[in-house]
């Protein structure tokens, strides 16, 4: 409760662009559900709450710089706790905030547009799918944003924004064109495949990559 009470105090001069970035999520959701209406049910999805070019070219981009713009190394903080495990509570803090600001309104969103548009009665038939694919959508954008923590870390902001950018980026391109892309296989059609093949691997990276960060912290001459 401390990691909490201390980052939300200092949140009360960014507070106003988490608001910025939830709206901008929502109209991105909210317009694509509604201007995607004639296509069929098992495409529906993959067009609107799915959209693979608004996941690369939103969704992802405004997660990254929330939380490289949010996430603050203070020393005075090892200091006074006596231990750098302060710094992995607060980056956890980060990406939760990042993560809910824009995948909480982008849901929203595109359940408003789905009931503007008609699809809100048909809404029974998909949702099962529907939370299958955001979970895996979500896993997407922590492992990603785990990655920018690491180079974070590691570097400097600007070559952690291009790191998690150019990887969503290459993955973006390889599920254009049908191939293994990884995080962006919440698109692929076989639940199956999805539930037994994809997510073991991205869980697996998720949990290599928060120990990554872990060791980072750790090893770092601060």
């Amino acid at each position: 409760m401390y990691i909490i009470r201390q980052q939300w105090l200092q949140d009360n001069a960014i507070r106003k662009w988490y608001f910025l970035a939830a709206i901008l999520i929502l109209f991105g959701g909210c317009s694509t559900a509604i201007l995607v209406s004639d296509a069929p049910q098992n495409q529906w999805l993959i067009q609107t709450i799915f959209s693979r070019f608004l996941v690369f070219s939103l969704l992802v981009p405004v997660q990254i710089l929330l939380l490289l713009s949010t996430f603050r190394v203070r020393l005075q903080d090892i200091y006074v706790t006596g231990s750098r495990r302060i710094i992995w509570k607060q980056l956890e803090y980060r990406l939760a905030i990042a993560l809910l600001v824009t995948l909480v309104p982008w849901a929203v969103g595109c359940l408003i547009g789905m009931c503007l548009n008609g699809w809100g009665t048909r809404l029974g038939t998909i949702v099962a799918e529907a939370l299958i694919r955001y979970l895996y959508l979500a896993l997407s954008c922590l492992a990603i944003l785990l990655l920018v923590s690491l180079c974070l870390l590691a570097s400097k902001r600007i070559w952690a924004f291009l790191a998690g950018f150019v990887l969503s980026g290459i993955s973006y391109f390889l599920n254009v064109n049908h191939h293994f892309s990884l995080f962006y296989d919440f698109l692929i059609d076989d639940l199956g495949t999805l539930l037994l093949s994809r997510l073991p691997i991205l869980l697996s990276i998720v949990l290599f990559l928060a120990v990554g960060v872990q060791m980072e912290i750790a090893r770092k001459d601060w």
